[in-house]
């Protein structure tokens, strides 16, 4: 059964984080299947990306909280690459396929602890997992499925460790519009994830205020109806403030050496494997 998360008033401030870009490409993935453009056949390995994905560790005083943000197609592969063996919660973002059709994966990090892994989703995400994925997150009738719970979030709410009685990190979603869907970005501490967005309402600005890290969509150079482009990115990005900005979600139209060297300071492309330290 869906249970609602417990609302609270998250922090301006948190604990240093440890965060991974897990992936940083579109939904095709970079190289595109078949294609023979300059960027996917490209030998700068900063070319090649994998669908987005970030895993983030809170280190909290009392212990460390392991954070995924969504589980799309490459997340088995993404968690072997960056070598991480606890899931303490899933963050989604969106119900879209390369966001969210890696959960059956989640299995392993069960093998050494059978406490459930809460799912954190906005309601209409929630929904569309149901029906998506029911044999996890409704019927539970194949017997050796993921134990993954639901969670329906609509304001701040805290995530505790599976390892660490009383070990927890207070969490707070971002809404946002990826074209006219709404979506979730999340904010841990000083640091936010936003991905597959086209807009940021001003009411979710404040949320953003005072950040170390912020992860942003930056699709392509030329305008889409459902992303922010680049040069839309980091004009949000110049808004919102934070010391660092890294854009992820890139297609294969975006060269990164030769998009890396026009952007400003304070904003870059991020990397598939890229590591992130951010400040308490």
């Amino acid at each position: 059964m869906t249970s609602q998360a417990t609302p609270s008033t998250g922090p301006a401030t948190g604990p240093a984080l440890t965060v991974t870009l897990l992936g940083t490409g579109t939904s095709t993935g970079i190289p595109v299947i078949g294609c023979r453009c300059r960027v996917c056949t490209s030998d700068d390995p900063r070319d090649s990306r994998l669908r987005v994905s970030a895993h983030a560790v809170a280190h909290t005083e009392k212990g460390p909280v392991h954070l995924q943000l969504d589980t799309g197609p490459d997340f088995r592969q993404q968690a072997l690459c960056a070598g991480f063996a606890r899931v303490d919660a899933v963050l989604y973002t969106h119900a879209h396929f390369d966001h969210v059709v890696g959960a059956d994966d989640l299995r392993p990090f069960l093998f050494d602890n059978d406490t459930p892994i809460p799912c954190y989703a906005d309601p209409a995400t929630a929904a569309a997992l149901r029906r998506m994925l029911g044999y996890i997150f409704a019927d539970g009738s194949y017997p050796g499925v993921a134990q993954l719970r639901l969670h329906e979030v609509a304001g701040p709410f805290t995530v505790a460790s599976r390892y660490a009685p009383g070990t927890t990190v207070e969490v707070v979603p971002v809404p946002a519009f990826h074209g006219t869907l709404p979506v979730l970005g999340y904010r841990v501490g000083r640091f936010a994830h936003l991905t597959d967005v086209s807009a940021v309402p001003d009411a979710s600005l404040p949320l953003l205020d005072g950040l170390d890290v912020l992860v942003l969509d930056g699709l392509r150079e030329t305008p889409h109806p459902t992303h922010l482009s680049i040069p839309e990115a980091v004009a949000l990005a110049e808004r919102i403030g934070a010391r660092r900005t890294l854009l992820v979600h890139m297609t294969h139209s975006v060269l990164h050496a030769e998009t890396a060297a026009t952007l400003p300071a304070g904003v870059e492309l991020g990397v598939d494997g890229q590591v992130l330290e951010v400040a308490a």
